[in-house]
């Protein structure tokens, strides 16, 4: 591990605990059951778990926070943090709405399982393992199945 930088682990560690922290919390406050939330993470079309992994990988090798910002600004905490940012929001946006898509609503479960996916993204070091490949395989199997797809549904296209 000879790229790691506690300037950059710090601020996606902190990032993926507060978001983590604040899923929870919310969850309390709504009724929402393990169940449901299962049935939301196996909603996922497969190529957009594809995806989410693709992007951990880029996000946690690459430092894609070199990528979003200029050479010029010299900060790196202030680039991982505004590149964690912009990932964060970029992934729980398109994941909310590929879940939307393919259960037909934006609910608890799906805020949830939208956040988890974010979140996943944010946190540091797990870029070497597919482990939300592994959680998305589990809540498939949990709910048999039912929700499996490999694309997301296209509005128009595909009923």
């Amino acid at each position: 591990m000879d790229n790691f930088s506690f300037d950059a682990w710090l601020p996606k560690a902190v990032g993926a605990s507060a978001v983590a922290a604040a899923l929870l919390w919310w969850t309390g406050t709504q009724v929402v059951t393990i169940s449901e939330i299962a049935t939301s993470l196996s909603s996922i079309p497969f190529a957009v778990v594809l995806l989410i992994e693709g992007l951990d990988k880029l996000a946690d090798i690459n430092d894609l926070h070199k990528r979003l910002l200029p050479e010029t600004t010299s900060n790196r905490l202030l680039k991982t943090v505004i590149a964690g940012i912009v990932a964060f929001v970029a992934v729980l946006y398109a994941t909310l709405g590929t879940i939307n898509l393919s259960i037909g609503s934006i609910s608890a479960p799906a805020l949830v399982a939208a956040g988890i996916c974010a979140a996943y993204i944010l946190a540091p070091e797990t870029g070497d393992d597919e482990l939300f490949l592994f959680l998305w395989i589990g809540a498939t199997v949990a709910t048999y199945g039912h929700n499996i797809s490999l694309l997301p549904p296209i509005p128009g296209i595909t009923g």
